[in-house]
């Protein structure tokens, strides 16, 4: 595969989406769904819309036959890489953080502004249950089988491996436009991602990795762990650069770790 055809591939899932999403809206909007059921219930759209995108570039784009069962399996997984999995995640907190807090940070010390608007968990209902649904099973899954097991896999057999991490990396960052200050973790996210699966050749890792990360988070969140606004609260003095250079030396000892596990 091309780099082109992968930013291509790319856009055509996000354009496919957008479809759907405006349909669902149009939907809605015709069917005069009172404010209360739309509030509650929009999530299930975006889950939807998600798989039937994924689904459609799988059928038009993969001309391998997907055994989903055999994919998805985690038989004779090695157990030391899953534990340095879950080291990856907690170095992978740390070192996100200030990447989250970019425009904190700007404000900071250029206007002595320091905001802390972390939104608290309000409870368990049916918006919050699309939500789990989209991070813990279909982000994990769909986004994995796409831009590892499919798109890299495709760029590493006309591209050079460093061009193609770089690109399938590229691209999956891109998906999250919609946060820009989410681009350049995931984009490192992508790249780790990426030398594991062609490391281990198993996407079930990865799915794994991706599933732990977005878990932690949910954690943190639903725990009411006032972790974000303890860091904030530090005013990016010298203890918070010390956690994610910490963070930075935890997630490379996690990678290193794991590409050097015998396969």
């Amino acid at each position: 595969m091309t780099v082109v055809k992968a930013i291509l591939l790319t856009l055509l899932f996000i354009f496919i989406f957008s479809l759907f999403q405006l349909g669902f809206g149009f939907l809605f909007f015709e069917t005069d769904l009172i404010p209360q059921y739309l509030q509650t219930h929009f999530g299930i759209t975006i889950l939807i819309s998600f798989i039937i995108s994924y689904l459609l570039l799988f059928k038009f784009f993969w001309k391998t036959n997907l055994n989903i069962k055999n994919t998805l399996s985690f038989k004779n997984y090695n157990f030391k890489i899953v534990i340095y999995l879950i080291v990856l995640v907690l170095g992978f907190q740390l070192l996100n953080k200030p990447l989250w807090d970019l425009e904190r940070i700007w404000n900071y010390f250029m206007y002595s502004e320091n905001t802390t608007d972390y939104n608290a968990f309000n409870g368990f209902n049916l918006i919050y249950l699309y939500r789990l649904l989209a991070i813990l099973i279909v982000s994990p899954v769909f986004e994995e089988l796409f831009f590892r097991k499919f798109l890299l896999q495709k760029l590493v057999e006309k591209n050079n491996e460093k061009v193609a991490i770089i690109v399938s990396s590229l691209c999956f960052a891109i998906i999250h436009i919609e946060t820009p200050l989410n681009l350049f973790p995931t984009f490192i996210f992508g790249i780790i991602s990426s030398l594991i699966y062609i490391k281990t050749k198993k996407v079930g890792y990865v799915i794994l990795l991706h599933f732990l990360y977005n878990l932690f988070d949910q954690m943190l969140y639903v725990s009411n762990v006032n972790y974000d606004n303890w860091l904030l609260s530090l005013n990016f003095n010298l203890s918070y650069w010390v956690l994610f250079l910490a963070g930075i030396v935890i997630t490379y000892f996690g990678t290193k770790k794991i590409l050097a596990v015998p396969q």
